[in-house]
């Protein structure tokens, strides 16, 4: 196996795993649309900042056991809780208006 070789399989190795964090991604964002249908269900707010706290305490705990950076791991979930807001406020404001 030549180096060229042994770096596609690395490449192709890594775009597997890209495909798996991307569908886990689409994953979470589907969860979060039953947990705002659920929400709006049940006249709850968007916001729970003491899941947002929790989930952001797992992952800098995760970070630690792993040996991952822990700002990438805040930045990253800053990110996701970002989008899982926006989505949910989407949802909810759907069902709000639907009830109407």
């Amino acid at each position: 196996m030549t180096d060229q070789d042994h770096l596609n399989d690395l490449r192709a190795e890594l775009d597997l795993l890209d495909e798996r964090l991307l569908d886990t991604l689409r994953r979470r964002i589907e969860c979060g649309v039953r947990i705002a249908e659920y929400k709006a269900r049940h006249d709850l707010p968007m916001m729970q900042p003491g899941r947002v706290r929790l989930v952001k305490e797992r992952a800098a705990q995760y970070a630690a056991a792993n040996g991952l950076d822990a700002d990438f791991l805040a930045n990253l979930y800053d990110a996701i809780i970002g989008e899982m807001c926006r989505v949910e406020d989407v949802v909810m404001s759907r069902a709000a208006s639907d009830r109407r």
